[in-house]
């Protein structure tokens, strides 16, 4: 019996060190989510209260939730599945066979960073999934940040040689470019850098087809081609709609007038 115990703890520490190495390879930008059963009694304990809230169903922590707690503490993560106030009906997250023995047993955990994106987790008690453990309902919620700071330029659509005045700049750039690097480098050293002599000639044709490009203000962009004056006029509906909704209450007249016009709005720039 002591050695089935031995084993078993050996193999409880190869799962919580192999879900470890698998963290450790997350970036701190990810949001981590662990969810599962962990056959862990989490309990309401004051000194695990940061990691685990105080709406468990269990007063007292077993050996497995002792692990998963250490776990969540030692990982940045915080278990939520013990965080939101509920009937404990709407906790137990398995029952026994004969429906008279309930535990909380399967955990949600996240990263510290990103709790909050979690705002409830319920026990499903009705759904049939062909198991003595429920469903559990999470509502997941998260904003994304966009990047200002690194906005891409918009693309040039640009043909060269359709453009007979561009065609001829190009050329005679090229050429006296070329003539200047080969005044410059060293005739006498054959192997020179080959590689060096590559990146020249790249940089060359960039800068001249950019300097080209520059120069005409009336080059179409990949934007100016489709985002046209009927997209604008959408949109602009579209907010004039949202702000009438958001000032007289969301009524249910509002609400389809601002649904509809996203809809247009939607159906217009798609079709672009």
């Amino acid at each position: 019996m002591q050695q089935q115990t031995k084993k078993m703890e050996e193999i409880k520490e190869e799962f919580w060190n192999l879900l470890e190495q698998n963290i450790n390879q997350m970036t701190n930008s990810d949001i981590n989510i662990i969810f599962g059963d962990f056959n862990a009694k989490v309990g309401k304990e004051n000194i695990y209260k940061p990691t685990t809230g105080n709406e468990s169903v269990r007063n007292e922590t077993n050996n497995n939730g002792i692990k998963i707690i250490q776990f969540a503490i030692s990982n940045g993560l915080n278990v939520r599945s013990t965080t939101f106030p509920h009937k404990d009906t709407h906790k137990g997250t398995w029952y026994s066979a004969d429906g008279r023995t309930a535990n909380q047993i399967d955990h949600v955990l996240i990263s510290n960073r990103f709790s909050s994106a979690i705002t409830d987790i319920r026990a499903l008690r009705r759904a049939d999934i062909g198991s003595y453990h429920n469903l559990l309902d999470i509502n997941f919620k998260v904003k994304l940040r966009v990047r200002n700071g690194n906005k891409c330029n918009e693309k040039k659509i640009v043909n060269i040689f359709q453009n007979s005045k561009w065609k001829e700049e190009y050329a005679t750039e090229i050429n006296n470019r070329f003539e200047i690097l080969e005044n410059i480098e060293d005739e006498d050293n054959i192997d020179n850098n080959i590689n060096g002599k590559w990146e020249n000639i790249k940089t060359i044709i960039k800068e001249t087809k950019q300097q080209l490009i520059e120069k005409d203000g009336n080059t179409e962009t990949l934007k100016s081609r489709w985002f046209n004056k009927e997209c604008k006029i959408a949109i602009g509906e579209m907010e004039k709609a949202r702000e009438k909704c958001l000032i007289k209450g969301k009524r249910e007249n509002e609400q389809q007038e601002y649904h509809h016009e996203r809809k247009e709005a939607h159906k217009i720039i798609w079709n672009k």
